[in-house]
């Protein structure tokens, strides 16, 4: 059975965003830090997505 080849960067950043978004939803909205208590990675305004501050968080976990 053959591999497949790995995908690429931005392939892996879409499907990363796509489960930080469906991750969000089912935190009904609530950013990593309201339902983790994980520390924001910047200062929230009205402009912040709570879906990418779990791709932060995502990618914070990535590199620990």
């Amino acid at each position: 059975m053959k591999t497949a080849p790995p995908p690429d960067t931005s392939t892996l950043y879409t499907a990363l965003e796509k489960a930080a978004k469906h991750i969000c939803t089912t935190r009904c909205g609530l950013c990593p830090h309201a339902a983790l208590q994980h520390p924001c990675p910047s200062d929230c305004t009205l402009e912040t997505m709570a879906w990418e501050c779990w791709v932060r968080f995502f990618l914070d976990q990535a590199k620990s």
